[in-house]
């Protein structure tokens, strides 16, 4: 049994080691400024190969009444808006677009690519995509706003505002995919300075019948949460469809 239990736990690892993670903080600054943070050392951002340049978004910036596309300037992960926020509570927002990858037999993974585009004999193919949020508060607004479910894609979002959200307090959370609960989905989370390449995390829960969960933070600190939804795409060329997200926030 125990021997089974290590062998689970080291194919899970090892599928996971090279998979990057994707978040995205925002400051207000003299302008709003935001960072992809594409890699494995949160919430530290990296430069992203040139080649995968292609796969984000620009990062937007959503209030109550606003909707802001930034624009990418200086190192490749950075973005900024043309004016400082005003008061409110604004959802920041991050995407990798859905695009196939292949590994091929040699262990080697090849972007933008199935089944049908390649010579070599292939051990996976799927069409991956990320999501990330995280929260401005200006000007100690209610934080309300952060419950708005965006409806778009994989998403967790708070049940709860940010002024609740503290440290030895059980939080609730909801998992959604364009707008509709998704129930037994696996849930981890980490904050930062846990760890530097991601590989344990000291949060984990499963969503319930109404795809919900509680976090119940025992630091405080910069926190993320993330789940991956896998599921089968019915199409031989390319058979695996995976959607991650992720949400940061601040426990008081």
């Amino acid at each position: 049994m125990k021997k089974t239990i290590i062998l689970i736990l080291s194919t899970i690892f090892a599928s996971s080691l090279f998979a990057h993670n994707l978040w995205v903080q925002a400051s207000n600054e003299e302008v709003v400024k935001a960072n992809i943070i594409y890699g494995h050392n949160f919430p530290h951002p990296e430069k992203i190969a040139q080649e995968r340049e292609q796969l984000f978004k620009p990062i937007k910036i959503i209030g109550e009444n606003t909707q802001l596309v930034l624009s990418q300037k200086g190192e490749n992960y950075s973005y900024v808006g043309k004016e400082k926020l005003k008061k409110g509570t604004y959802i920041v927002q991050a995407n990798y677009t859905p695009t196939p990858w292949i590994e091929t037999a040699d262990g080697k993974w090849e972007m933008n690519k199935t089944r049908k585009d390649t010579q070599k004999e292939v051990k996976n193919c799927g069409v991956y995509s990320m999501s990330a949020k995280s929260f401005l508060n200006i000007d100690n607004s209610d934080g309300e706003f952060v419950k708005k479910v965006l409806g778009t894609g994989l998403e967790i979002t708070p049940l709860v505002s940010l002024s609740q959200m503290k440290q030895g307090e059980p939080l609730k959370f909801r998992v959604t995919f364009n707008g509709k609960r998704v129930k037994f989905l696996e849930v981890f989370g980490s904050f930062e300075g846990y760890s530097k390449d991601e590989m344990s995390k000291p949060f984990y829960a499963k969503t319930d019948l109404k795809g919900e969960f509680v976090f119940k933070p025992l630091q405080n600190g910069l926190w993320y949460l993330e789940t991956n939804y896998k599921r089968d795409s019915g199409d031989k060329d390319c058979e695996k469809i995976g959607d991650k997200a992720s949400v940061a926030f601040e426990v008081k």
